[in-house]
């Protein structure tokens, strides 16, 4: 049985330049780090981490995490200011609003505002 979400994470390229941006885009806040293999972010209620190639279970990547904030416009703006391509844009009405983009390595994340 699932006791909780330890963390989730991407294969990243350049750790240097993955942690600032999720600093910088998210003001997320180092817990750990080990050299250029893995960096442990403070997501809130779960870990977001970022993994070397050597120490990732899937070098090819793959995860997406999809985070919640309060205003997706000022969000979209902070993610332009910090070179972010923006991907996908979806009104899903009354549920709210998804705005999916990469990151400084190239990952798909999604953040997800409430209507």
């Amino acid at each position: 049985m699932l006791k909780r979400v330890q963390s989730v994470y991407y294969t990243v390229k350049d750790m240097d330049r993955a942690a600032a941006f999720y600093d910088k885009v998210f003001g997320m806040k180092l817990k750990f780090r080990d050299g250029n293999k893995w960096t442990q972010l403070d997501g809130g209620n779960v870990s977001v981490a970022l993994s070397s190639k050597e120490e990732s279970a899937s070098a090819e990547g793959g995860a997406v995490v999809a985070f919640e904030v309060e205003d997706i416009g000022a969000f979209e703006a902070r993610l332009k200011d910090a070179g972010a391509e923006i991907i996908q844009r979806r009104d899903m009405g009354s549920h709210g609003k998804v705005l999916a983009f990469r990151d400084s390595e190239g990952n798909i994340v999604q953040v997800f505002a409430k209507a």
